[in-house]
């Protein structure tokens, strides 16, 4: 993200939230082909580092994209786990999960590239399977969206979970 960050006006900042609203109820009535074709750019990266819970004396770098993750995908990773979920063979979704995004404080920011937008957000994630599987996620995305006529598309995205040891028992869902 840029250092130098130039908070985005009220307007654009409302369009953004709207995206995210959009986005969220796409996930939440497993419309992931909609949401892939119409909101992810094709050179997106969507990854989900695995963090280190550490000491503040341990001055080993921050994790990166080179580092790999939970996720770490392309747009023909996300297009392949799409197109499993379609077939109705991912045992781990049958039956479907019932799954409920939230999401809260975007903050928009511009960048040099006007085109192109810093944006946090914070998201809960509540999945549940059949009678007692539930799963609450917690966490942080920092995405760099890109401008496409009156909307947007999602170029970067880093999840962030709050958790350092996910219980689920698969994560074969979007964030």
């Amino acid at each position: 993200m840029a250092q130098q960050e130039v908070l985005a006006g009220l307007e654009l900042a409302y369009q953004v939230e709207q995206f995210y609203n959009r986005e969220a109820r796409f996930m939440n009535q497993r419309q992931h082909r909609q949401w892939l074709e119409t909101m992810v750019h094709q050179d997106v990266h969507y990854w989900l580092p695995i963090n280190e819970n550490r000491l503040a004396k341990d001055r080993r770098p921050e994790v990166t994209p080179e580092d790999g993750g939970i996720y770490d995908d392309n747009y023909g990773d996300l297009e392949f786990r799409i197109s499993r979920l379609e077939t109705g063979q991912v045992w781990m979704e049958d039956p479907p999960s019932r799954i409920r995004h939230l999401i809260s404080n975007v903050e928009v920011y511009h960048t040099d590239d006007e085109k192109l937008l810093n944006v946090y957000s914070n998201f809960h994630v509540y999945r549940n399977r059949r009678q007692r599987d539930e799963t609450n996620l917690i966490g942080g995305r920092e995405d760099l969206l890109v401008r496409e006529g009156d909307s947007f598309k999602i170029l970067k995205r880093r999840i962030n979970l709050d958790m350092r040891v996910v219980l689920d028992k698969n994560l074969y869902f979007f964030m």
